[in-house]
């Protein structure tokens, strides 16, 4: 698509668009109010009405422009992702909600006719491997050497999938088949090769243990044979990886990238060398013995460093209480996703559900928040609409934000609303409805958080089914850890993580707007903003009274 068209696009998806959603119309605002804004318990109706705003209709509108093929798929720092940012800045502009970005909360000029103001900029470190070398020893002997470059990865047995790879001593190399017996097994600092099941959930919670035991990689025999690897090996060393440039190589990466360790993927050709070289046989069903295998495995990486801009986007509807504005109720959605690396006609990784659709619902819920101020009932505490970039890297935009430029005190900050993929349905919920969202967080950190949730859900009738099938830090999905409320979470911040689960377009081509439950979606929305609504006008805010993150 060209800009021209691009262009003439935004209008049509975007001022073209009628409610069709299944609330009353919202209503002319009563004569002046009078007295504090009161709490969507207090008055339901009240916040129905601006609830009424967030429509089916236009949550299509935004999102079949921003999951647009001239997105190009929002990969962090690339034109794509940056433009995203520009269109969000320019929706709130439009709908007259201040910006809250770097240089306004320094005091400084926006450019671009005040759009950068709603921008926060930062760099990151793209760092590209060009060199790995691995050696494969048992007694002192070498049985496996084989280096592979960036011009040149022909014979590799190793591809790089997740993580940074440490040049350091040789480590143990432990088989561990499936992963999912490791008791007894001394995996800390170790190398465990892994034969994945062809369950991905029990694979993604067994790597999740296999970090928890302190091992220095994971080799995943992911394929039959090395060779079948090669194209993956030679986007490995073309994509590289993203970090915060001042974060120190090993110590707490991993825990922030959603507690999974370095991964490197093998073919089950080398796995039986390996297995051979170390007198390992296979048992009658072809498995081998859980244990250590008396080899060692050394890695030698080498990485090129580059700097690559990007931004966060930052609103903001100002508190009314002369006390509690002070304080700050932050929804949050990440704006970018995955980029245009795909195989076949179709490349570009659209992300609709994955985040464009918490990404358009925040400018929704900004939307009726503003529309409310308007009339008379701004919320008394502040609300702040924070859109992320580079969670697809490592929750590194929210990372930015939590450790190193919180533009509002984390201590003042009562909460977080985290939405992230509501649009689509999990075939393996396990229920029949529909018309549900998990809820992540909630009481672990702040029975409050919870009780208020589920009392607007009533209160306001959006009555959406809130489970909590994953709300386990043990979860073997980890989706605890998995998006951008972990970094407010560490901090004591009580969260609610909206999401309903992964399908089979998860980082996948299809995940297109076309398949989007927009009514669905709406009503998510509407939850949010009820709960963002209950958070900002209670006198109290939610107390810490769970396990959280201890």
């Amino acid at each position: 698509m060209t800009l021209r068209s691009a262009a003439l696009l935004l209008p049509l998806a975007i001022a073209g668009c009628v409610a069709t959603a299944p609330m009353p119309p919202a209503s002319a605002p009563d004569a002046a109010p009078t007295g504090p804004t009161p709490t969507a318990l207090d008055d339901p109706e009240l916040v129905q009405r601006y609830q009424a705003t967030i429509t089916p209709s236009e949550l299509a509108g935004l999102l079949y422009t921003y999951a647009d093929d001239y997105m190009a798929g929002r990969e962090t720092g690339e034109p794509g992702q940056r433009f995203a940012a520009r269109f969000l800045a320019g929706q709130y502009a439009a709908m007259g909600v201040e910006p809250h970005g770097t240089s306004v909360t320094m005091g400084a000029r926006a450019d671009n006719y005040g759009l950068d103001g709603y921008l926060q900029p930062f760099e990151l470190e793209q760092k590209s491997l060009r060199r790995l070398g691995v050696t494969v020893g048992r007694g002192g002997s070498e049985v496996l050497s084989r280096t592979v470059t960036a011009d040149d990865v022909s014979g590799a047995v190793l591809v790089p999938a997740y993580g940074e790879i440490e040049s350091g001593a040789p480590a143990p190399v432990v088989f561990v088949g499936d992963g999912q017996s490791l008791d007894g097994l001394d995996l800390d600092g170790a190398y465990a090769v892994v034969i994945p099941s062809a369950d991905q959930q029990a694979t993604r919670g067994a790597l999740a243990a296999l970090h928890g035991a302190g091992v220095a990689g994971a080799v995943l025999a992911s394929a039959p044979a090395a060779e079948a690897l090669q194209p993956q090996a030679t986007r490995a060393f073309a994509a590289g990886r993203l970090v915060l440039p001042e974060m120190s190589a090993g110590a707490d990466e991993d825990d922030e990238e959603g507690g999974l360790p370095t991964i490197l993927f093998t073919g089950q050709d080398t796995v039986a060398e390996l297995m051979a070289a170390a007198g390992v046989d296979a048992g009658a069903d072809g498995s081998y013995p859980l244990g250590d295998t008396g080899l060692t495995m050394d890695l030698d990486a080498e990485y090129q460093t580059e700097r690559v801009e990007t931004e966060n986007v930052v609103a903001f509807v100002e508190g009314s209480d002369p006390v509690l504005k002070n304080e700050f109720v932050v929804v949050s959605a990440h704006l970018d996703h995955v980029g245009d690396q795909g195989e076949g006609e179709d490349k570009i990784f659209n992300g609709a559900d994955d985040d464009g659709s918490g990404t358009v619902a925040l400018l929704e819920i900004a939307e009726a928040f503003e529309k409310a101020k308007a009339d008379g009932h701004g919320p008394r505490r502040s609300v702040l609409l924070l859109h992320v970039t580079g969670e697809e890297k490592g929750l590194l935009g929210s990372e930015y934000y939590a450790d190193r430029q919180p533009l509002v005190p984390i201590e003042n900050t009562v909460a977080n609303l985290n939405i992230d993929m509501i649009g689509r349905y999990d075939p393996e919920r396990g229920f029949e409805t529909t018309d549900y969202v998990y809820i992540l967080g909630a009481d672990l950190i702040s029975q409050d958080i919870a009780d208020w949730n589920a009392a607007v859900n009533d209160a306001t009738g959006t009555d959406v089914f809130l489970s909590d099938k994953f709300n386990s830090p043990d979860d073997p999905n980890q989706f605890f850890r998995r998006s951008d409320h972990w970094n407010f979470g560490k901090y004591d911040v009580p969260f609610i993580f909206y999401f309903t689960g992964t399908h089979e377009d998860y980082h996948g081509v299809g995940d297109s707007p076309d398949k989007i439950d927009y009514d669905r979606m709406a009503r998510i929305g509407r939850l949010v903003f009820g709960t963002a609504w209950e958070l900002a006008n209670r006198d109290e805010r939610p107390a810490v009274s769970g396990v959280g993150f201890n």
